[in-house]
């Protein structure tokens, strides 16, 4: 196989950059059967490029834009695809094992089972590359934030990976073997999800909406804070599975565990007893104005909830599926949404300023301890008019979210994904964009 060193490569690059600009002394990305390890692609336009059956493992495409690109049978094993636009591009029987695609754009790109063959001098005919076996393809890839609408993958192939987070709405999934895997906050909305195995899974705040699950299989799976479709819910297929706890199934009535929450906040912790909502179902509730400040809500389903000016300050949060959910002008100081699924999120004009707690030493100033919305997903939030100076939002989706006017003065926006936000308006004085895109 002929050898591509970086040198070679850029001459070739912009070729195929004026060959898509239909320029004269052009000439097409072709990489086929060329071995080209280590090189870096990224940011660089690669729209229909021809890399079939190519080495290229360990190579760096970041940030790239790859549509309808042709990876057939190639070798990209440890290859960085972060935030690359690999749209309809064709990656069958590629081997990807150990490929990072972090909040890549997989839109209709196919991932499906495919072999690229060679005929011997003695007639017997063999792979082109040895990769030990399709269910080796994907080994240890991570597709963590991934937009992946309508793409398709190969029933033969296992994801025992990171896919925390990933946009699967209307993927052909059929028969794949998630096994072990990562998926919390995954959307499977509208997807085929036929004979799929999601035994032993952390699927926490996965969306399972209008999902084909036929034949799909559940069991031990933490589907805590998920969306499923009343109509499956008591099907079979989830008889196994760790469920959300029905607010009818509480040991107490709702409104009597709320009444004793406010009596522990005004006694200052000497009478009744702090609320406990973990891994309630209170989807669609309506409870505007509740006090739940420093209330226990991990994992909790409270998708298309209403809680306006009700009050959250020092709550913990974590991990739950507010998606949909609406806490306008709520008081939300020091609360922890850490890895939460917050989706079209309604949060206008809501506090998430810091909240100021006394130690409790003689003379000792107050701790200031800011909001933590870090690694969650906020994908199309509405935080305009926010308060949300200090806040932590480390490794979050804010993408196309609605930011305007918000106070986002010294946030931590470290590796934030801010694509498509709208920022008119905002103070960003002394915020931390470090790693930050879209800004």
């Amino acid at each position: 196989m002929t050898l591509v060193i970086q040198d070679e490569l850029e001459s070739m690059l912009v070729l195929h950059e004026r060959f898509l600009k239909g320029l004269n002394n052009s000439r097409r990305l072709d990489l086929t059967m060329m071995t080209a390890r280590n090189l870096d692609f990224s940011k660089r336009l690669l729209n229909e490029g021809d890399f079939v059956g190519s080495v290229m493992d360990g190579s760096c495409f970041s940030e790239c834009i790859a549509q309808r690109a042709n990876f057939f049978g190639s070798n990209l094993a440890r290859c960085d695809f972060q935030k690359v636009d690999l749209c309809q591009a064709d990656l069958r029987g590629a081997h990807l094992r150990a490929a990072d695609f972090t909040s890549a754009v997989l839109t209709e790109a196919n991932f499906g089972e495919g072999s690229l063959l060679r005929r011997a001098y003695d007639g017997d005919i063999s792979p082109v590359h040895e990769h030990n076996g399709s269910a080796s393809r994907m080994k240890d890839t991570v597709f963590r934030n991934a937009s992946a609408e309508r793409t398709r993958f190969s029933s033969a192939v296992a994801l025992s990976t990171d896919l925390s987070f990933a946009n699967f709405r209307g993927a052909k999934l059929s028969g794949v073997n998630f096994a072990g895997s990562n998926l919390r906050g995954v959307s499977f909305s509208q997807a085929d999800l036929t004979n799929c195995n999601f035994n032993n899974t952390n699927m926490n705040s996965v969306i399972l909406s209008g999902a084909i699950l036929k034949g799909a299989s559940f069991q031990d799976a933490d589907l805590t804070a998920s969306v499923i479709d009343m109509t499956d819910y008591n099907s079979a297929a989830f008889c196994d599975a760790k469920l959300p706890r029905n607010i009818e199934n509480l040991d107490i009535e709702i409104q009597e565990i709320l009444a004793s929450h406010h009596l522990w906040i005004a006694s200052i912790g000497r009478q009744g007893h702090q609320a406990n909502l973990s891994g309630v179902n209170l989807a669609c509730a309506i409870l505007n104005g509740v006090q739940l400040q420093a209330a226990n809500l991990k994992i909790a389903l409270l998708r298309n909830a209403s809680f306006n000016n009700a009050t959250f300050s020092m709550a913990d949060l974590s991990g739950c599926n507010a998606c949909g959910a609406f806490l306008m002008k709520a008081d939300c100081r020091g609360i922890n949404f850490s890895e939460a699924s917050l989706e079209e999120i309604d949060m206008r004009e809501a506090n998430c300023s810091p909240m100021s707690i006394m130690t409790g030493f003689s003379g000792a100033k107050p701790v200031s301890w800011p909001a933590n919305f870090s690694q969650c997903s906020l994908r199309y939030a509405k935080l305009n008019g926010a308060n949300l100076s200090f806040a932590n939002f480390e490794g979050a989706l804010l993408t196309h979210s609605d930011l305007r006017d918000a106070n986002l003065e010294e946030a931590i926006l470290i590796d934030a994904d801010l694509t498509g936000a709208d920022l008119r308006g905002a103070n960003l004085n002394k915020a931390d964009l470090r790693g930050a895109i879209g800004v």
